[in-house]
């Protein structure tokens, strides 16, 4: 199959959507639409469709016009402990009514091919040491879960048979990667904080895993791939790994001593019968292999990186979010309560500024792009203190003469301030933190990028603005602006505050 372009992703926020959204994005030769309960940000290279809860009754119809491939990712992975709920029941309503009910809809909207991404589960939930699971492996789905998959996959067999429709059924082991979360993540949490976990001595075992890198290139190769069409495959990275191995590279990514207790497996499995968790010693000390050679041999693909180098890459970048800058805890209540106090007591001021503004240029906000939390942008707005026709550049560039007599006053007073008040009720800005930069001051954004200053919202005000600091010195601003991050607290919150309300401070000087 070629001149694959329109493609429909579910299951887009999870996980391994989120990762393969990102893939996607990236390729020119793809045009991406996601189906949604809530339309967030719009995002330029990705059409948006809203659709209700995924069942036997979702209708599909705007998403589906024009695709070519859909791509099925989402799915119900948990069902909540209510003794008077059918688990099975709830499974069956999303996995496999759901499932099914796209599938018929996309046979109607003429869409060619339909990967559904299942799991190990429809195998089981483990082999003997030394033998693998295979596409020719009988399947023996145990729980609720690993049954509603096998269901929607024998359904979507049945389609393809009697349809144009191609199936694409992929059964990956347990998949993890950055900023993975369950069992995985609190490996490395425990791992990080130097836990001694007693499972350092399950060394007879082997699993296949899956890194999301691989799982994501193997999900594309499937897009287009001719000889994909009607086949199930099993995926993983192809290099099995011990429960103890695992931790040994789970250590070296965090660059910490692996404190794993040698405990007997026999002595785990005993222990973990008598308070029921038996389940869970076998994930840890049992042993589940995948065969991929189907995948090798029919698709010509193999995985592109290695299990050691995936677990590390995934715990370095625990790593580095647990190190990174973290808001005050009341910093965003308190920046909605006072912007929101703010703005209603200083109306009458708003008012008589935008008035005044309107006879000063005739333009009285400033409204210009700048670089927000993540290096995403927004727009702050302000009073216009400077002439319409002055250069959209950093103000310690701007030339004095370019300041409007209005502009001196509210400059002065800091009243030109007063319109982010909005932004920061918006969530896009905070009260106290670094001044946003324009996206043009490469070196401070490559300044602040090692300081890791964009993991925090931008502020008004700030202890690089008390301390006469603007961004014609880029490090030593990305520095002071390091200190105030790592320091904030109550009081300094407040500090910053009552210090600038006070005519503290340059704020965006003119040189």
């Amino acid at each position: 199959m070629s001149n694959v372009h329109k493609l429909l992703l579910t299951g887009a926020t999870g996980f391994v959507g989120s990762a393969l959204q990102q893939r996607i994005v990236a390729d020119e030769n793809y045009d991406l639409t996601i189906a949604v309960r809530k339309v967030k940000e719009q995002t330029p290279a990705v059409h948006t469709v809203k659709v209700n809860d995924l069942n036997a009754d979702t209708d599909w119809s705007d998403a589906l016009e024009g695709v070519d491939v859909i791509i099925h990712s989402a799915a119900r992975v948990h069902v909540m402990d209510d003794k008077s709920a059918d688990p099975l029941a709830e499974f069956r309503k999303v996995n496999v009514e759901g499932t099914l009910n796209l599938a018929r809809q996309a046979v109607e909207a003429r869409v060619k091919r339909f990967i559904f991404i299942s799991s190990i589960k429809v195998n089981g939930e483990g082999t003997e040491l030394g033998k693998s699971y295979t596409t020719d492996s009988k399947p023996n789905p145990i729980d609720p879960y690993g049954v509603s998959k096998y269901e929607a996959e024998q359904g979507l067999l049945k389609i393809a048979e009697t349809t144009s429709l191609e199936v694409v059924i992929i059964r990956p082991t347990l998949v993890y990667g950055e900023n993975v979360k369950g069992n995985f993540h609190s490996l490395m949490k425990w791992t990080y904080k130097g836990i001694p976990l007693p499972i350092g001595g399950i060394k007879q075992n082997l699993r296949s895993l899956v890194s999301v890198d691989n799982l994501v290139d193997f999900i594309i190769t499937c897009i287009e791939h001719k000889d994909a069409k009607n086949e199930v495959f099993l995926i993983s990275d192809d290099n099995d790994i011990s429960t103890a191995d695992l931790l040994e590279e789970i250590s070296k990514g965090l660059g910490v001593k692996n404190k794993a207790l040698n405990i007997p497996p026999k002595l785990i499995n005993t222990a973990a019968g008598t308070l029921g968790k038996s389940s869970v010693a076998q994930r840890l000390s049992g042993s589940l292999q995948v065969d991929i050679s189907k995948a090798k041999n029919l698709l010509g693909w193999k995985p592109k990186y290695s299990t050691s180098e995936s677990i590390q890459k995934a715990a370095k970048s625990y790593k580095l979010n647990v190190m990174a800058p973290k808001s005050m805890t009341l910093q965003r209540p308190l920046d909605i309560m006072f912007s929101a106090t703010g703005l209603i007591v200083a109306s009458p001021l708003l008012i008589g500024a935008t008035a005044i503004g309107y006879l000063d240029t005739g333009s009285p906000l400033f409204i210009q792009e700048r670089v927000g939390k993540d290096q995403k942008p927004f727009k702050l707005i302000k009073f216009r203190t400077m002439k319409v026709t002055t250069e959209s550049v950093a103000s310690h560039l701007v030339d004095n003469t370019s300041i409007t007599k209005l502009g001196k006053v509210l400059r002065k007073t800091k009243l030109d301030e007063l319109p982010q008040l909005i932004n920061v009720l918006k969530g896009e800005m905070s009260l106290v933190g670094p001044r946003p930069n324009l996206f043009n001051q490469k070196d401070l954004i490559e300044a602040r990028e090692q300081m890791r200053v964009y993991d925090v919202l931008p502020g008004i005000t700030g202890l690089a603005q008390l301390s006469g600091i603007d961004m014609s010195t880029p490090e030593r601003l990305a520095k002071k602006d390091k200190e105030m991050i790592d320091s904030i607290n109550l009081k300094n919150y407040f500090s910053y505050i009552l210090n600038t309300a006070l005519g503290k401070g340059s704020g965006d000087a003119i040189k």
